[in-house]
């Protein structure tokens, strides 16, 4: 069984790219999770005995940053790339599928709550690969497993270490879990064009009914499980901080609130999109009596997951770090979107994206000006500094025919095909996609009974 030193170090070396992360790795991490089997088999027991207690910590730790190592190597649409690139990307998904198994079967599992992180990281795997059936079952295998893992403990002080280390990886596996909801929805809805544009109107039509109500329960879910994991890293930032570096003792780093804020965002945005498409189906909001008022509480909750994205974060010694580029685009694509979607929404605070663009009242001139400013070249290396996101490359007659219909308002930007067809441009899947995409709508005028 390896030392907890040397899992220390080994840990450490993984993090720092130090090490090869290979199937060697794997072998040596099977291995020493077969070793706690043994010792259990040997000496059965509740509890682990204390001196493994620490060890078993590290070896989650091992786990969780040799999965997302290799992660990191495993390639998206997977049917598009060369055969030696595919082979690359299906070897390393393989070894992640087998730390998946070294988690699944240590003994003790909530004393090496990381260990959670493999089974994360299979489950992006299958996102990246748009296998989302199999993503959404793992991400529900893996919420099962933490709440399970936190029940076990309880409140018992004695356990507090290893409460905060289950509280820690809730954001990354919120972050997951959210992060292949948007990806269900954005690939579904952008792509449409490509996957069902070619079928007869009825098929068209049939498909789009049943995928809205799945992309907004997954979205609901997502969203749900996003908010309550910013709230926990909201309570262990007031009474622990976040840190600079990761450790075997603290996980959630100084930016912590950025990635899932933005992934919470991004639901909330797609839900309220989908509303009156659901509508049309006859669904009814949960929790609420209308439609309007679900879509008001969308509204407030997209605000308060938008102040954790821009709540300023600081490093030791009170420096302010600044929120990275493509973050700060992230969040113009968050406003157009919502300036799209509502004919005049306030942001609580003036938001400075830089010199150029200050953004407060989302009305038509704000559109405007912030199609203009992602519109704007990038730099020498030509195209332009980013694209829409969903709203600029939504090619799903059903998606776009609910866009409308969430404003009754006259405002410029209020005609969301014209928007679309004057910012071409910004359709991150092709600037000569619209007429493609008017003909397909043009096929079903009414969509139904739109």
């Amino acid at each position: 069984m390896i030392e907890s030193d040397a899992l220390r170090q080994l840990c450490i070396a993984v993090r720092q790219k130090k090490v090869v992360v290979d199937e060697a790795l794997v072998v040596r991490i099977e291995q020493h999770a077969g070793e706690y089997r043994d010792r259990l088999r040997a000496e059965p027991t509740q509890l682990p005995p204390a001196e493994l207690r620490n060890r078993l910590r590290l070896t989650g730790w091992l786990i969780y940053e040799t999965s997302l190592m290799l992660l990191w190597n495993v390639r998206a649409e997977i049917d598009g790339l060369s055969e030696q690139a595919r082979r690359a990307s299906e070897a390393d998904a393989a070894l992640i599928m087998r730390l998946a198994t070294a988690a699944r079967s240590l003994p003790w599992p909530e004393f090496a709550p990381r260990a959670l992180g493999a089974i994360r990281a299979l489950a992006l795997v299958r996102s990246k690969w748009n296998d989302y059936d199999a993503a959404w079952l793992l991400h529900e295998e893996v919420r099962a497993k933490h709440q399970s893992y936190r029940d076990s403990l309880g409140g018992d002080p004695a356990f507090a270490r290893l409460a905060l280390d289950l509280d820690e990886v809730l954001l990354q596996l919120a972050l997951a879990e959210t992060g292949t909801a948007c990806r269900t929805a954005e690939q579904t809805i952008g792509r449409w064009l490509e996957n069902w544009g070619a079928a007869d109107v009825a098929t068209e039509r049939r498909e789009a009914d049943r995928w809205i109500p799945r992309m907004f329960r997954q979205l609901s879910d997502g969203a749900e499980v996003g908010r309550r994991a910013l709230d926990i890293a909201d309570g262990i930032h007031q009474e622990h901080g976040f840190v600079d570096v990761i450790t075997e003792d603290r996980l959630i780093l100084r930016t912590g609130f950025r990635n899932p804020a933005i992934m919470t965002c991004r639901a909330l945005l797609l839900m309220y999109s989908l509303c009156p498409a659901m509508q049309r189906l006859g669904m009814r909001p949960r929790g609420y009596d209308t439609w309007p008022d679900f879509m008001s509480s969308l509204r407030q909750r997209f605000h308060e997951t938008l102040a954790f994205l821009v709540r300023p974060a600081e490093r030791a010694d009170a420096t302010l770090i600044p929120l990275l580029d493509d973050h700060a685009r992230t969040i113009v694509q968050f406003c157009l979107h919502l300036a799209l979607l509502t004919a005049s929404e306030t942001l609580e605070e003036p938001l400075i994206v830089d010199d150029t663009l200050t953004l407060r009242r989302l009305d038509d001139e704000a559109a405007q000006a912030m199609s203009r400013w992602l519109a704007a070249p990038a730099g020498a290396g030509g195209g332009v500094r980013g694209d829409a996101s969903i709203v600029g490359c939504a090619s799903m007659p059903h998606f776009i025919r609910s866009v409308e219909a969430c404003r009754d308002d006259a405002g410029a930007t209020a005609n969301y095909q014209q928007w679309r067809h004057d910012w071409a441009t910004l359709d991150r899947y092709g600037t000569d996609r619209w007429q493609d995409i008017e003909r397909l709508l043009g096929r079903d005028p009414d969509g139904g009974i739109w």
